[in-house]
């Protein structure tokens, strides 16, 4: 009667320990998500906008390439974009000087896009 009472408390504690560890690791993942998610940078770069394309195998990032340079030399400067209204602005405005406000994350998770940058607004420089 003993050893059952005593297997019985075992599994109780085993599956309380258990549960333990998986919302200790829900807790973990959850903060390191939102930690990498801030950002510790954010500004403005202004230059010839070189590209913009959609590029992935399975999640498809708008990434593209602006050229920080202004005698003619290539100083590329990689961004990703989230916002495709963002996005389509960048299309339009492909070859032509913009500035570009930008985010700069801890970490970017590859359905958010390749690089540390993540631009939010553009506009056109006359």
């Amino acid at each position: 009667m003993q050893l059952e009472q005593a297997k019985q408390s075992a599994k109780k504690l085993g599956r309380r320990i258990l549960w333990y560890l998986f919302g200790a690791l829900i807790v973990f993942c959850l903060g390191y998500f939102g930690y990498s998610q801030l950002s510790y940078s954010d500004g403005y770069r202004s230059g010839q906008l070189v590209k913009i394309s959609r590029r992935g195998v399975i999640f498809k990032t708008h990434e593209g390439t602006l050229n920080l340079s202004p005698n003619g030399m290539m100083t590329a400067w990689e961004f990703s974009v989230k916002n495709a209204d963002v996005s389509k602005k960048l299309q339009e405005y492909e070859g032509k000087q913009v500035q570009v406000h930008y985010l700069q994350r801890y970490q970017v998770f590859f359905w958010q896009g390749e690089t540390e940058y993540i631009v939010d607004g553009v506009e056109l420089v006359k």
